[in-house]
């Protein structure tokens, strides 16, 4: 289970807005990767995307929310 869970609104280009939750882990990395490297999840519903990022990032949370945020607006609001 991840220790920080967060939560974001994230606006999309037609102006909803989706509510987001996020959190850092790197249990599912080789261990060379943990060094450096956590993943970050992203959930909405019941759709879950994981994007590999620096760990410096995952302690930054205004890092941490503006990747969410592009993510989810790239993708429009379609994670899976």
């Amino acid at each position: 289970m991840p220790s920080l869970s967060y939560t974001t609104l994230v606006t999309l280009p037609d102006n909803s807005t989706v509510e987001v939750q996020y959190y850092c882990i790197d249990k599912k990395l080789d261990k060379e990767e943990r060094k450096t490297k956590t993943e970050l999840f992203i959930q909405l519903h019941d759709c879950i995307c994981t994007i590999k990022i620096d760990k410096s990032a995952c302690k930054n949370p205004d890092a941490l929310e503006s990747i969410v945020q592009h993510k989810v607006i790239n993708t429009r609001g379609h994670l899976c």
